[in-house]
């Protein structure tokens, strides 16, 4: 008898609910990723079975699985202090938009076995599936959050081997052993109970030896490369929505920072971390004398502003310690500039004599680094959150950047870098790796930065925007596969909870509570050493993308000349 619809649908949910069980902050069972996507297949023998003699589509049965797993793990976006139609975009559009592209590499599964047979449907959808996550960390949609490798996140010893795949490998094992042990089910119930074991010792054998590969590993790795260094991370707790942006003065959430930083100092202490958008001033322009005089944190002269002006007094009390703090700035392109880029603002009109020429600005979530020795530097975060920091297809959708998601000072479309820069300080041969908030989830991106010269990185958070929710606790989570694709430790600073320290294998230590102003100190070691990961970068999923592009043009070519045989 043909399985009923609703009970197609049942098995394609179970699917979504083992998701959610496994992912970090939410069931966080990491095992039952290798079964997850298990019911879901059941559930596309069950639809063939049922349809045998007729094509109709699965997608429509896949639809559930996908959204049950992204609105399970994700709805703290609805904790935004917002009104309700805010909220519901803000939920909405990441788990809507991340289902659609989840969606593809099942329906482009399908459409391979139609023109090709099952074996290569079932290479096609790893294939698929890998280069799908790829893609997912660049484009004005980036959002890399549910890669499939970032189960293992609160597991480090059991992904030790990131230092060679990247978090990708962590999606290809998941991928690899669920479709073996499919497979072996699937001969099980074909009367081929040999083959059936076959696959599944082989399945199981991938998860034994891989894991004891990783804790042996981890355990081998000994204490983390590279000479130790004093850092201390800075927890403010500065409610976002009621005293961030102009509900405290921004000069005095900055000394409240600076003494929470001097209270766990010593002489030893090399650098200071303050958190995403610490430092705060109102920006203005004096073009009274003809020439702008800038007031606030404009990148045309940072020491222009009271901030860096107040750091620099406490580097003086402190001498050997460099400061890093995430700040909102800006920055005044010159009158004659013609090439603006599409993140330009309009600031005010200069009528000199009878000619009217308009000035502009750009705005950027940046970090402010004051070294020991060498003059004051900036990096702008370039992985911008769609819909807050970055109106997705500004070029076509500008008119509606009006509703862009309000969250304080770091509204509407910023400017972005390009260059993936190291801070450096001689004084004490730390180079900094900065990653802004939502950057320290995308791994080549850091890696890159790595390979420029960094050996340490530093994470400049706000978390607090979605309360003490799982949010927070899954971002934090990810810094650990940071840590071990680079093997770069980590000091980790966020407005409220949880700020650390990573090492070397990923593993936290000195970690904050919660909604509780706090400073840390901690030693990091510096670590030279370049792992495959980041000298190759993803590796993994290049060549899924190649192998992809590929298998569909093969398809193509098929059916082309299938038609023309007719």
């Amino acid at each position: 008898m043909a399985a009923s619809r609703s009970r197609i649908l049942l098995w394609s949910s179970l699917s979504g609910v083992l998701w959610a069980l496994a992912w970090p902050a939410i069931g966080g069972f990491v095992p039952l990723a290798f079964v997850a996507w298990l019911p879901l297949l059941h559930a596309e023998r069950l639809h063939d079975e049922r349809t045998e003699g007729r094509r109709r589509a699965f997608a429509p049965y896949v639809l559930p699985a996908l959204f049950i797993w992204n609105l399970a793990c994700s709805w703290w976006f609805w904790c935004v202090s917002e009104p309700v139609s805010t909220k519901l975009v803000s939920v909405g559009a990441p788990v809507l938009v991340n289902t659609c592209f989840m969606l593809v590499p099942w329906w482009l599964k399908r459409m391979v076995r139609r023109r090709l047979g099952e074996r290569q449907a079932l290479i096609g959808f790893i294939l698929f599936w890998l280069a799908m996550e790829r893609m997912r960390h660049s484009g004005d949609l980036q959002w890399p959050w549910f890669s499939m490798g970032n189960v293992f996140a609160t597991a480090p010893q059991w992904v030790q081997w990131y230092e060679w795949t990247g978090m990708l490998g962590g999606s290809f094992w998941v991928l690899l052993v669920t479709l073996l042990l499919d497979k072996a089910i699937a001969a099980w119930k074909r009367g081929h109970p040999g083959v059936g074991l076959r696959l599944a010792t082989a399945s199981l054998a991938s998860v034994l030896l891989l894991s004891a590969f990783s804790l042996w590993r981890f355990n081998a790795f000994g204490p983390d490369k590279g000479p130790s260094v004093e850092v201390v991370v800075v927890q403010p707790n500065v409610d976002p929505y009621s005293e961030k942006y102009g509900g405290v003065d921004a000069l005095e959430q900055l000394e409240d920072m600076l003494a929470q930083a001097a209270a766990v100092m010593t002489d030893s202490t090399v650098l200071v971390v303050m958190p995403e958008t610490a430092l705060q001033e109102n920006a203005t322009v004096d073009m009274s004398s003809g020439v702008p005089r800038f007031n606030g944190l404009w990148e045309n002269d940072l020491m222009a502003s009271r901030s860096a002006q107040r750091i620099k007094r406490f580097q003086a009390e402190h001498p050997h310690a460099a400061v890093l703090s995430g700040m909102s700035s800006d920055y005044l392109f010159p009158a004659q500039q013609a090439d603006l880029p599409i993140t330009a603002r309009p600031l005010f009109r200069e009528e000199p004599g009878t000619m009217v020429r308009q000035r502009w600005y750009e705005s950027y979530n940046a970090a402010l680094f004051m070294p020991v020795q060498g003059s004051v530097r900036h990096y702008h975060k370039s992985k911008l959150v769609a819909g807050v920091e970055l109106m997705p297809f500004e070029e076509l959708l500008g008119p509606l950047k009006g509703l862009s998601v309000d969250l304080g000072g770091t509204t509407g479309s910023l400017g972005q870098q390009q260059e993936r820069s190291v801070l450096a300080d001689p004084a004490s041969g730390i180079s900094v790796v900065p990653a802004i908030c939502y950057e320290s989830v995308f791994g080549e991106h850091v890696a890159a930065h790595v390979r420029n010269g960094g050996n340490v990185i530093a994470i400049m958070t706000n978390d607090a925007w979605w309360g003490d929710s799982p949010g927070y606790h899954q971002h934090l989570s990810f810094a650990s596969l940071r840590a071990i694709e680079t093997r770069r430790a980590i000091a980790r600073s966020a407005n409220t909870g949880i700020s650390c320290f990573v090492d070397q294998r990923g593993v936290m230590r000195e970690c904050t509570d919660y909604a509780v102003p706090d400073a840390r100190r901690g030693r990091v070691h510096l670590n030279d050493r370049l792992t495959f990961f980041v000298r190759h970068g993803d590796v993994i999923g290049r060549a899924a993308e190649g192998a992809s592009l590929l298998l569909l043009l093969v398809m193509i070519f098929r059916r082309i000349r299938g038609t023309a045989r007719q």
